[in-house]
């Protein structure tokens, strides 16, 4: 019987297993344009036996912050938890959505906010307006939801600064909004430690239930819709009666894994490949949105969502 050697706990040993796992299990090298053994030249060299656990941690994120993906991680403890992707990182943006001046001004405080403010729907005008805030047992009260918008011209369905969850629960419940088999996208994940080594790929479909909803959707997003957020703007993008409206989305598609390092600090590496049904790795870029909106600063101040204004204006 033999088993492998716990990894060191060392400043070298600890840099070289953080290194060593994106090597073998990250996805998104090529896609991102990262050098990753270019990388390890620029930083491996300022780790030495001595560096100090604080000095590490720096190091660490910036080596990971070559990756700028909303998907990795790296938290120690008593710290924040720190994001490669800055946007994602800062929440840079997040003042151009005010949930509150929604409900007051245009909602005129008549809505449903339901699963802990996951779910905020009611009528504007007679528009339907539906904030998903993230993908999980929330959207099980989906059909609930189109069903209050029956009277309705269309749905606003206001997917900014969502941050994402299980987005099976989109395609399963997502399910009235299609009267065909679609497909959405293909994926795939690492399988091994070589840059070719991937499973097969597999297919994701949307499928029809129940009735369907035929009334024209524009969709909301912004740079930190992410993760099941955007394979979510993917599902509807395959729909005919679909616009989207907004900013790009953030650009992490693929799901994560969470590793530890031998000291106790938490990572977490992304090693799946996800292509939408144009043929397009979209991770790391985002999806483009068909018209693009992007509020400022000054609107919100002064009482405006001029990006749902022109939603609500589409129909």
């Amino acid at each position: 019987m033999s088993f492998e050697n716990e990894p060191a706990n060392n400043p070298e040993a600890l840099f070289e297993d953080l290194w060593s796992t994106f090597k073998t299990d990250y996805a998104g090298f090529e896609v991102r344009g990262v050098d990753w053994q270019f990388q390890y030249d620029t930083f491996r060299p300022q780790v030495n036996e001595n560096t100090s656990d604080e000095e590490l941690i720096s190091i660490m994120k910036e080596l990971l912050r070559t990756l700028d993906d909303g998907h990795v991680s790296f938290a120690v403890p008593d710290q924040e938890v720190f994001t490669s992707n800055l946007i994602y990182d800062q929440k840079i943006g997040s003042e151009l959505l005010d949930l509150d001046l929604i409900k007051a001004k245009y909602m005129n405080d008549t809505f449903k906010e339901t699963y802990e403010g996951m779910n905020l729907y009611g009528m504007i005008g007679n528009v339907g307006y539906f904030y998903l805030k993230g993908f999980r047992d929330n959207l099980l009260e989906m059909n609930d939801i189109l069903d209050s918008f029956d009277g309705a011209d269309g749905l606003v369905f206001d997917l900014r600064s969502n941050g994402g969850g299980d987005f099976t629960y989109a395609i399963t419940e997502f399910s009235r909004l299609t009267d065909e088999k679609r497909l959405v996208f293909r994926s795939r994940h690492k399988n091994g430690t070589g840059e070719s080594d991937y499973d097969e790929w597999y297919d994701w479909y949307v499928e029809p239930s129940g009735d369907y909803f035929d009334k024209p959707i524009v969709v909301l997003t912004d740079r930190l819709t992410i993760s099941a957020g955007e394979r979510a703007v993917q599902i509807l993008m395959t729909l005919p009666n679909v616009t989207v409206m907004g900013d790009t989305t953030n650009g992490a598609f693929s799901n994560k894994i969470g590793k530890e390092l031998a000291n106790g600090w938490n990572y977490a590496v992304c090693p799946q490949q996800v292509v939408f049904i144009d043929g397009i790795n979209y991770e790391g870029t985002g999806m483009p949105p068909d018209i693009y909106m992007k509020n400022t600063v000054e609107e919100i101040e002064a009482g405006q969502d001029k990006t749902l204004e022109a939603a609500i204006a589409y129909f």
